[in-house]
């Protein structure tokens, strides 16, 4: 009897250190995930203000192609300088188009990001009161080998 009871406890104290290793390994995965989280907001501010800054240089150059279409007095051509304006509006308005996918592409890897938080967040709530159980109510029960009297059942 004494045997089984050594056993139980050396096997419930493996299944602790297993489940507080797992827990371990759930909170380093949390602070890498958090850790990417702050990566990835600092990313999309970055990519808004890229964003900002480029929309102020399409106005400028859209400006610049309309005024040069209403200039009296003076005929409309495709010069040097009116294609130069074309193309600089498409490739900001291009810039801004893939800054604006790589926004979007940033916004879905945070929002996965914070998914993944939760999840982690619940796990990790998990293991804890696992581990309270394990730790406290159950091994606190097992300290001691119990006596005869309560083994045969009269107590």
């Amino acid at each position: 009897m004494w045997n089984q009871f050594n056993k139980v406890n050396v096997a419930f104290t493996n299944r602790i250190a297993e489940t507080a290793d797992a827990k371990n390994k759930i909170q380093i995965h949390l602070a890498k995930t958090l850790q990417e989280i702050f990566q990835t907001e600092m990313t999309i501010e970055a990519i808004k203000k890229a964003i900002r800054d480029k929309s102020a240089f399409l106005k400028v150059a859209q400006t610049r192609l309309d005024e040069r279409t209403r200039r009296p007095n003076i005929e409309l051509c495709r010069d040097m300088a009116q294609l130069r304006l074309v193309n600089e509006v498409y490739e900001v308005d291009d810039t801004i188009q893939t800054l604006q996918q790589r926004l979007r592409e940033a916004e879905d890897t945070l929002q996965s990001l914070v998914h993944t938080k939760a999840t982690l967040e619940h796990d990790l709530a998990v293991k804890a009161n696992s581990l309270y159980i394990d730790q406290e109510k159950c091994m606190g029960m097992r300290k001691s080998f119990p006596n005869t009297l309560r083994l045969v059942g009269f107590c």
